[in-house]
């Protein structure tokens, strides 16, 4: 047969049992306000709450040293017993209310038993960590590396990586290093990095350590090519992937990478796919012929002037089908151009006969036209410097010199492009 004790739904209905021995014996002699947070904890305790220090004074009007002060006076009654998550004092602590009338006629095992009735910190986590040689060992070899205490924050969350992310011991330490070793010692940076190898099933010194070492020679490429691309953000998964084929399936060396991106220099949009063309075509290229892939080609400086050459002729001849077509398309311009060219002439001649005059209203007129000429060129679809050659340097027009005469910074992009050049016309003399 089962019996069965009807309990009230509404906590405020119900009831705490108090000895007779703390009425009689411990309450007369106690501060007021030491008994009211007594029976206010005890009723918490009942309804399995849990309040803080600084949420229980607000309730009874105590301060949280008043509240301190008034838990090590219970503690010296014996009326309670405060238990330290980390066993030494220095971490928040549980409040459990002892069992006054054992005390006095039965013996009492220090330890936590079921049934006993706890308040203050979460019981559990409380269990688990009091009297845990191994997490004591854990925070004094944390507490060491960092070279300083732990504070009561730091604690708890020690506490948690092991008792909530379930991380080992040794996964804890080797997250601990990993942080200290790249010059972040905050403990939000600590549990995110220890929580992500969790997360990633990372349970052991062995794979953490692969990982590291994997993750870290990732890291130090994705960062050094997205820098030479002049990018300050992080890469994509996808874009991720594609230097991983360059490095981990084509076999690419980072300095071959970095001259792959120093050719993004001439275009507006600097990218990953724009450097994925070329290293697949400079890897064509090497398995054409039979060489390695990281292996560069010589380019002297009279093959890159005619590189240079090269590039101006071409720039030039586009440009020239270019006016051609707008020729057709729009006559109109083609007078313009004709009309400019005359008057640059005699410009030309007025300059060297220094009529000043004349030279003034030349050089209006050909503004003017210059004018005319960019507004027929956009009224009917295209860009003012639709007719002009696209050379791929801006600074030197691909002269490979720069202003005051010296070399262009885009001499050595050239080179490389060069090479690619001077293969493909060797194989077209052949």
């Amino acid at each position: 047969m089962k019996y069965i004790k009807s309990t009230s739904k509404n906590p405020y209905l119900g009831d705490i049992l108090i000895e007779n021995f703390f009425i009689s014996e411990l309450m007369p002699d106690a501060p007021g306000d030491f008994v009211k947070l007594y029976f206010y904890a005890r009723f918490l305790a009942e309804r399995g709450e849990k309040l803080s220090p600084k949420e229980i004074g607000d309730q009874l009007g105590m301060t949280e040293n008043r509240i301190i002060e008034a838990w090590d006076y219970w503690e010296e009654c014996g009326a309670i017993k405060k238990r330290y998550i980390d066993g030494e004092g220095r971490l928040d602590f549980s409040v459990e209310f002892l069992n006054l009338k054992e005390q006095l006629y039965g013996d009492m095992d220090d330890e936590i038993e079921p049934g006993m009735t706890g308040f203050g910190a979460d019981s559990t986590a409380s269990r688990s960590a009091f009297g845990n040689d191994a997490l004591k060992q854990l925070m004094d070899q944390i507490e060491k590396k960092l070279a300083r205490p732990l504070g009561v924050n730091e604690l708890q969350t020690v506490i948690s990586w092991v008792e909530d992310m379930k991380a080992p011991p040794e996964v804890v330490l080797q997250g601990v290093d990993y942080s200290i070793g790249k010059g972040k010692s905050s403990f939000n940076y600590m549990s995110a990095v220890i929580e992500a190898w969790i997360d990633q099933g990372l349970d052991t010194q062995e794979k953490v350590q692969q990982y590291i070492e994997e993750y870290d020679q990732k890291f130090v490429r994705y960062r050094r090519v997205m820098q030479s691309l002049g990018l300050s953000r992080n890469p994509t998964e996808e874009e991720k992937r594609i230097m991983d084929v360059w490095f981990d399936d084509m076999g690419y060396k980072m300095d071959r990478v970095l001259e792959a991106c120093s050719t993004t220099a001439g275009i507006s949009n600097p990218n990953i796919k724009y450097v994925n063309t070329v290293l697949s075509n400079w890897k064509k290229e090497a398995t054409k012929d039979n060489r390695d892939i990281n292996e560069k080609l010589k380019v002297t400086n009279t093959e890159l002037k005619e590189f240079y050459d090269y590039l101006r002729e071409k720039a030039d001849k586009e440009a020239e089908e270019r006016r051609q077509k707008v020729y057709l398309e729009v006559p109109e311009i083609k007078t313009i151009d004709e009309n400019m060219r005359d008057i640059g002439i005699r410009l030309a001649k007025s300059l060297l006969s220094s009529d000043g005059e004349q030279g003034a209203e030349l050089s209006a007129k050909l503004e003017m036209l210059n004018e005319d000429r960019a507004v027929a060129l956009v009224e009917n679809g295209y860009d003012v410097n639709y007719t002009d050659p696209q050379y791929r340097c801006t600074r030197c027009n691909d002269t490979g010199l720069a202003e005051m005469g010296g070399p262009c910074d885009c001499r050595e992009l050239r080179r490389g492009e060069a090479e690619i050049w001077l293969k493909t016309r060797d194989q077209m003399g052949r």
